[in-house]
């Protein structure tokens, strides 16, 4: 036979290994534990004596007594607390819509004081040539600053919430306007020559914030509602060039996206009101180039 050939060398069986008393020999756990069971059994009748039944019948009653108790305490206390709630509600809100009121009257008062200063100002320096070019500077300033009402030419940016379905279902957070694409379009109108910028009639100063709480957007700390027009007074060419903007490039991909509606328009004539929030009481002139970075 060719090849190499393996043989097996006879096995003889094993012999048995001694069995293992320790295997065989109860655990003590183990019998204590079913000793324990079988005595449990064995001390429990097959049917519960009258006792007993009538014991767990009155100790049900009494909880489900307890439970009904607590909960007409509960619902009496609710209906009585109502009508204090509802009035209280009521005052809030018509303490909250008297504020409102009060601010706009002395927003309107502070206008009007405004631009009584600013006729007197002008009536006491036009009687020199320092007077007149004083009076230019001091106007360019309120301009800037926003102290001012501003009127003139320049764009319209609107942004809305994305349009709900016809199954009604609530707007997701991505399909609201937020606050960074407010901010996107204030900031690409200073971009594109922007003189003056007021968002849905608030007007933006140097100190002006643009933020969130909750579901609002706060311009100069005042909840606004959607729509959201940012109105921009500046140059003829401004709507074009907020267009070609980085910042327009993004509002539309974010309509692409979420279906948030923007539109761009050009305005022939804006008036914007002075800015409401605090103005600098304090500022000192820098030399040309050096605010620059």
């Amino acid at each position: 036979m060719s090849g190499r050939t393996r043989t097996r060398a006879a096995r003889e069986p094993a012999p048995e290994p001694p069995p293992d008393r320790a295997r065989h020999r109860r655990n003590l756990i183990e019998e204590i534990t079913a000793d324990a069971v079988v005595s449990d059994y064995l001390a429990v009748d097959a049917e519960p004596s009258p006792s007993s039944r009538r014991e767990r019948i009155l100790v049900a009653g009494v909880a489900a007594g307890v439970v009904g108790f607590v909960l007409a305490v509960g619902v009496s206390a609710r209906v009585l607390n109502a009508p204090v709630v509802d009035q209280q509600r009521v005052e809030l809100r018509e303490r909250i819509t008297a504020n409102d009121e009060r601010r706009d009257e002395l927003t309107a008062k502070v206008e009007r004081l405004r631009e009584d200063l600013q006729q007197a100002r002008q009536q006491a320096l036009t009687g020199s040539i320092e007077g007149l070019a004083l009076a230019e500077t001091v106007s360019d300033y309120e301009l800037a600053t926003g102290y001012v009402a501003a009127t003139g030419p320049g764009a319209v940016v609107t942004l809305r919430d994305a349009q709900v379905g016809e199954d009604g279902a609530e707007l997701d957070e991505d399909e609201r306007v937020l606050d960074i694409d407010v901010q996107r379009g204030v900031n690409g109108l200073w971009a594109a020559g922007a003189e003056a910028v007021a968002v849905n009639g608030q007007r933006l100063s140097a100190r002006s914030a643009i933020r969130s709480a909750a579901s609002a957007i706060l311009v100069n700390y005042r909840p606004l509602k959607p729509p959201y027009r940012i109105e921009a007074i500046g140059p003829d060419t401004m709507a074009d060039a907020f267009q070609s903007g980085q910042d327009a490039a993004y509002l539309r991909g974010v309509s692409e996206q979420y279906g948030i509606g923007f539109t761009t328009d050009r305005a022939e004539d804006l008036r914007l009101p002075a800015a409401g929030s605090t103005l600098p009481d304090k500022a000192e002139p820098i030399t040309p180039g050096e605010g620059e970075r």
